[in-house]
């Protein structure tokens, strides 16, 4: 076996591969609500691959030359990873190939002091493994059980640490926190204000019901982030969205009111121009400033 890091040309095989172990983990368990353990989000999509393996670390599983699994790990600063998800091949599982790669993923990253996983309760085969290889629960609920393993790794006694403490209710004034980087913890409700978030990175962060005001965020990306969920709609007002550009976007149910539509395009259309001939042709002129 030999498990090396994905490259942009792994896509395509990257994402066959994953179908295929999601998918039959899928069908064989057959659940009536959709469970992100057993089908995590884009683990059929090619872009989505593509953007894991571009922004996170990936990493290829082969066997004699086939690639027969993955691996996607998420590093938070440099003792902290989380195993996002690893997936061999319906016909390749039971060989010990995870076990083997998992074993490996560790070595590559000799720094990192504390490993963590969720697996679905659902899946009792995958909670056995986990445990079987070092994984201790910490957390199990009727839909997931949560996983830490601690490894013990020579630490950089220069770093700063906050691990499995509360400081809730903090107020921070004047603070350096450049660089800092946070993982698995609680900071709903946070109140930031006046502070400079440039170059930050948030994934796979629970943003819901969140408010956003009077902030600079030009130049930013958005990547598959989810905007709506049933009974939480995401509003924009008195918001500038000049040049923004949407690629690959649902916008199904999205309403624009009261708003400047000049130069706004749709798949290279102008959208005032349609207006406009639309209100001309059904009896009365409106102008859309």
């Amino acid at each position: 076996m030999h498990i090396r890091e994905a490259r942009a040309s792994d896509k395509t095989t990257f994402t066959e591969v994953s179908r295929a172990s999601f998918k039959q983990e899928a069908d064989r368990l057959q659940l009536q609500y959709r469970d992100l353990n057993v089908e995590p989000p884009g683990y059929d999509n090619e872009a989505m691959s593509l953007y894991l393996i571009e922004q996170l670390t990936c990493y290829v599983i082969e066997l004699e030359g086939q690639v027969v699994g993955g691996a996607v790990i998420t590093l938070t600063g440099e003792e902290y990873g989380r195993i996002d998800r690893i997936f061999i091949h319906p016909e390749k599982q039971g060989q010990g190939i995870g076990k083997r790669a998992l074993k490996l993923i560790e070595v590559f990253h000799p720094t990192v002091r504390i490993w963590e996983l969720e697996t679905s309760t659902a899946q009792v085969n995958n909670v056995a493994f986990y445990r079987a290889v070092g994984y201790q629960s910490i957390f199990e609920s009727a839909e997931e059980v949560c996983f830490v393993k601690r490894v013990k790794q020579k630490s950089d006694d220069s770093i700063l640490r906050y691990e499995e403490c509360s400081v809730k209710g903090a107020q921070a004034y004047g603070m350096d926190a450049s660089q800092i980087a946070i993982t698995n913890s609680n900071v709903s409700k946070l109140r930031a204000s006046n502070c400079n978030f440039m170059n930050s990175q948030f994934r796979n962060i629970n943003f819901r019901e969140t408010q956003f005001d009077d902030l600079n965020l030009s130049g930013s990306e958005y990547r598959f982030v989810t905007m709506y969920e049933t009974g939480r709609t995401t509003t924009f007002s008195h918001t500038d969205l000049m040049n923004t550009i949407f690629t690959n976007c649902r916008l199904d149910g999205v309403q624009i009111e009261n708003s400047s539509i000049d130069g706004l395009t749709i798949n290279g259309m102008d959208v005032k121009a349609l207006l406009e001939q639309y209100q001309k042709e059904s009896g009365g002129v409106k102008r859309y400033e």
